[in-house]
């Protein structure tokens, strides 16, 4: 797996100062594999490390869904979820355009306000079905 080998290299090294260090050797030491599992994970999602956020962050939706799918072992809900919202989404971009496409063509600022509509409706749609195709957010294979 992508990246083991640098986490087992940072949990042996953490252990080390963990177990040889005073309070604070042993929190810089926690801090500093945390920090390292973290990018290592956002990497091999192709993100970029922003660095540790605190604890208690609004998860969202999603995820409690997705925990409770687990256990109802029905994933019926995520999957409803998920479309209502891509659909409200893709619907109000696509109102957009829809107001704005009869602009008069002597009209700059009507036409850009068209034109960037419809680019917030392409890109939306594109890089939607993008993130939802990408294999390296999702290795199909190890599964």
């Amino acid at each position: 797996m992508e990246g083991e080998e640098e986490v087992k290299a940072a949990f042996a090294k953490t252990l080390k100062v963990y177990n040889d260090g005073n309070e604070d050797a042993k929190n810089l030491a926690e801090y500093w594999f945390f920090e390292t599992v973290v990018r290592i994970h956002r990497e091999g999602e192709g993100a970029g490390y922003t660095g540790l956020k605190p604890a208690g962050l609004d998860q969202g939706p999603i995820v409690p869904k997705v925990d409770q799918a687990i256990i109802d072992e029905d994933i019926s809900e995520v999957i409803n979820y998920i479309q209502g919202a891509v659909a409200e989404e893709i619907m109000e971009h696509f109102k957009h355009v829809m107001h704005s496409k009869d602009y008069d063509v002597d009209d700059v600022s009507s036409a850009r306000k068209h034109i960037n509509a419809y680019l917030h409706l392409t890109l939306y749609s594109h890089h939607l079905y993008h993130f939802i195709k990408n294999p390296v957010l999702h290795e199909k294979d190890e599964h």
